[in-house]
C-alpha cells in the first residue's frame, strides 16, 4: 500500500464529493493537503487533512515557493510516495516538489481547469507536461482538451468519477405528481436560464407539472425574478447524496440542460445524469461537452441541442405526458450505468498509481546503476 498526497484547491466543496469518494474507496493511504481553508469537513470526513491557507498571503508575494516548501515538508513527514493533484489550476505548486524529491505526479483534470483555463492562460501547463507521469480525465471530450494543451496521448487515462450503484438503486416511477428535477450549481454552464425559459412552455402544456431545483450559486436570483417559480432546495451539507437520491426518487424525469459558458467552461461528464440512470429515471440533457458519453441516447435519455429552450420543452413535455416512454427509458438505465460503478472506477485509479510507482522505482534503479 502506497501513501498518496492528494493536493486540492479546497477541502471540499459540495459539488466535488467525487474526490472524497475516490479517497474513501482507494486501497492506498490518503493524505490531503488543501491550498485554502477547510470547509464541509463534517460532510467529507477524512484524516489527515492539512490546510495551507495561512501561507496564501506569503505565497502571493513569493510565488509558489512557500506553498511548495510546505508541501515538500508534508511529503517527507508522511512518507508520501506519489502526489495526486486534483484540478490543474493549482498544479504548478508541486512542480518543484516532484523534481527535487523525485516523487511522481498524477494530475486529475476535471473540466474548467482545461476548458476555461486554457482560454484564459494558454501557457499554464507548459511546465507540467514534462513532469506529470499521468493525466486522469473523466471523458474522451476532456482527453481531447488535455492533448490540445500539450499532454501526450500516452500519458492520458480516461477514468470517470463513478456512481455508487448500491446507494443510487432503482425504484419505480412515482405515481401522482409529475416532477422534473434539476441538480447543480447555479452558474452559467448549467443552463438554468434555458431551463426556466423552457419550463414556461411545459407549464402551459402540463399545468400540474412541477420543477424542483437543488443548487446554489450566483444565478440564484433567476429562481425568484421570472414568471416560473420552481421548488427550490438549497444543498444540505452532510447529506448531499441522501438529498439528491430522495429528490431523484420523487422525480418523473431528471433534466440537465448544460451548455458552454462564455468563458469556455464546459461539462466534462455530469455525475447527476449517472445517478439518475442508476436510480431508473429518464434523463433529458444536451449534446454538450462530455455528456453524450455518459448517457445512452434514445435508450436511457433524450438529448437536445444546448441552449435550445424549445427543444428542451418538447422533450420534457413528451416524457412527462407519455408514461410508457418514460418507463421504457427508466428501465434501461440501471443496467447500462453499471460500467460506471464507483468501485470499478476507483480500482482503475489505484491501478494507475501502481504503474506510475513501478515506473518511478525503475527510473531510480537506473540512476543508481
Amino acid at each position: 500500500m502506497a501513501t498518496v498526497l492528494h493536493y486540492v484547491p479546497r477541502w471540499l466543496p459540495l459539488s466535488q464529493g467525487f474526490v472524497h469518494a475516490l479517497l474513501r474507496r482507494s486501497r492506498h493511504r490518503a493524505v490531503v493537503v488543501s491550498r485554502r481553508s477547510l470547509e464541509n469537513v463534517e460532510a467529507f470526513p477524512l484524516r489527515p487533512v492539512h490546510s495551507l491557507a495561512a501561507l496564501r498571503e506569503t505565497g502571493s508575494r513569493w510565488g509558489h515557493r512557500p506553498l511548495s516548501a510546505a508541501i515538500a515538508g508534508l511529503v517527507i513527514a508522511h512518507r508520501v510516495t506519489l502526489i495526486h493533484v486534483h484540478f490543474g489550476d493549482i498544479a504548478t505548486d508541486v512542480v518543484g516538489v516532484g523534481r527535487v524529491l523525485r516523487r511522481p505526479i498524477v494530475l486529475s483534470l476535471h473540466g474548467s481547469d482545461v476548458t476555461a483555463l486554457a482560454q484564459r492562460a494558454p501557457g499554464h501547463y507548459d511546465s507540467l507536461v514534462p513532469i506529470v507521469a499521468r493525466v486522469i480525465v473523466p471523458s474522451r471530450f476532456l482527453a481531447d482538451r488535455a492533448r490540445a494543451v500539450g499532454f501526450p496521448a500516452e500519458a492520458i487515462e480516461i477514468i470517470p468519477a463513478g456512481v455508487d450503484i448500491e446507494f443510487f438503486s432503482p425504484t419505480p416511477l412515482p405515481d401522482g405528481d409529475l416532477e422534473a428535477l434539476f441538480v447543480g450549481r447555479l452558474v452559467e454552464k448549467k443552463g438554468l436560464d434555458v431551463l426556466l425559459d423552457a419550463w414556461s412552455t411545459v407549464e402551459r402544456n402540463l399545468p400540474e407539472a412541477q420543477l424542483r431545483v437543488i443548487g446554489d450559486g450566483p444565478l440564484r436570483d433567476l429562481l425568484r425574478s421570472g414568471k416560473v417559480k420552481p421548488i427550490h432546495e438549497l444543498p444540505e451539507p452532510g447529506r448531499r447524496s441522501v438529498q439528491v437520491r430522495d429528490a431523484i426518487r420523487r422525480a418523473t424525469v431528471v433534466v440537465q440542460p448544460s451548455r458552454t459558458a462564455t468563458d469556455g467552461d464546459a461539462e466534462s461528464m455530469l455525475l447527476v445524469n449517472l445517478e439518475a440512470q442508476a436510480s431508473a429515471r429518464p434523463v433529458v440533457t444536451t449534446h454538450h461537452g462530455g455528456i453524450p458519453e455518459f448517457v445512452d441516447e434514445g435508450a436511457t435519455a433524450v438529448l437536445v441541442p444546448e441552449g435550445d429552450p424549445a427543444a428542451l420543452a418538447d422533450a420534457l413535455v413528451e416524457l412527462l405526458s407519455d408514461r410508457k416512454k418514460a418507463e421504457h427509458l427508466a428501465a434501461a438505465g440501471p443496467r447500462w450505468v453499471q460500467r460506471f460503478d464507483a468501485r470499478r472506477c476507483t480500482a482503475r485509479v489505484d491501478d494507475v498509481y501502481d504503474v506510475v510507482l513501478r515506473e518511478n522505482r525503475a527510473r531510480g534503479a537506473r540512476r543508481r546503476a
